[in-house]
């Protein structure tokens, strides 16, 4: 089975450079091109399921992927960004400002700690692990996943024995393809290629 992990295309908050998970917020100019240029590359790709998080932004990015195909989208929540709660849609400087206290809690422990009406990493990391284990279930030859940096860094730890320090150890760009194969009980990274 190869499964086509794919970020979504770049969103205003992308350039601004702010915490955001949970915002739901569409894909810019820039963003849409990025997704076609995705396209071209999957065009070939004969999709048996395509999986997305509940926000717009990965629906958007794969409805672009996907051009003319006519393939029902999966809404999977287990896939959403982190929930940032109170820090989304700020700069790291102005949650260090308003928020200064929980910045260095964080800081201090950015596995377990959760920003107040957020959650933690290790809470992503266990819906994310939800998700793989069913996905590992499919029979299916190819699956298209329409996600997010979080999610993707997230997976990678997955094939990594669930070792959760790797998180910081890979980039995951706007409309980068990652594509996982698993084959013969086995699970690695084939390719990852930025557009």
């Amino acid at each position: 089975m190869n499964l086509y992990f794919v970020r979504h295309g770049e969103t205003e908050h992308n350039k601004n450079k702010c915490y955001y998970g949970s915002i739901d917020v569409n894909i810019t100019e820039r963003g849409t091109l990025q997704a076609e240029k995705g396209s071209e590359k999957l065009q070939n790709i004969d999709f048996d399921k395509v999986y997305v998080s509940e926000l717009k932004r990965t629906a958007q990015t794969a409805n672009i992927l996907l051009k003319d195909r006519q393939i029902d989208l999966i809404k999977d929540k287990r896939i959403n960004e982190t929930n940032f709660g109170v820090f989304e849609g700020k700069s790291h400087e102005k949650v260090k400002d308003l928020y200064s206290e929980e910045w260095k809690l964080w800081c201090d422990d950015w596995k377990g700690f959760a920003p107040p009406e957020g959650e933690s990493y290790l809470q992503v990391y266990d819906r994310v692990k939800s998700f793989m284990d069913d996905i590992l279930k499919l029979n299916e030859d190819n699956v298209l996943i329409v996600t997010h940096g979080g999610v993707i860094r997230s997976v990678y730890c997955y094939l990594l024995g669930g070792n959760l320090d790797y998180f910081w150890s890979f980039g995951s760009k706007n409309s980068d393809i990652t594509i996982i194969k698993y084959e013969y009980g086995n699970l690695y990274i084939d390719s990852i290629t930025h557009v």
